[in-house]
């Protein structure tokens, strides 16, 4: 008999969402300030939020899509939802300084 995987905390699941690139941008949701919030549920249940910066963002699957592969990938995961976090908006000011200069490195503008 093998033993139960042990259910990941938050952390960690914040840490495999650093894979999870912006489709437009070579840094993570993460360091982009797109993830809102994660809770783990006892059974091994994942909801991760994420603020998307525009209403029609061509790359909205491609986000959702990429954060529940990294998430389910996590040993004791059962199931993942990814839901978008309109109530707390995404803004300039959430992205972290070194991905602030990147962006302004390559002449992409917030």
């Amino acid at each position: 008999m093998t033993a139960a995987a042990v259910v990941p905390d938050a952390e960690t699941v914040m840490a495999a969402l650093e894979v999870v690139n912006d489709p437009h941008v070579p840094s993570s949701l993460r360091r982009m300030g797109m993830v809102a919030g994660v809770e783990v549920a006892p059974d091994g249940g994942v909801r991760v939020r994420i603020r998307i910066p525009c209403m029609a963002c061509p790359g909205t699957a491609m986000i959702r899509d990429g954060v529940h592969d990294a998430v389910a990938a996590l040993p004791g995961v059962t199931a993942v939802k990814v839901v978008e976090a309109w109530e707390e908006p995404w803004t300039r000011d959430m992205v972290d300084p070194a991905t602030r200069r990147l962006m302004h490195d390559n002449g992409i503008q917030i």
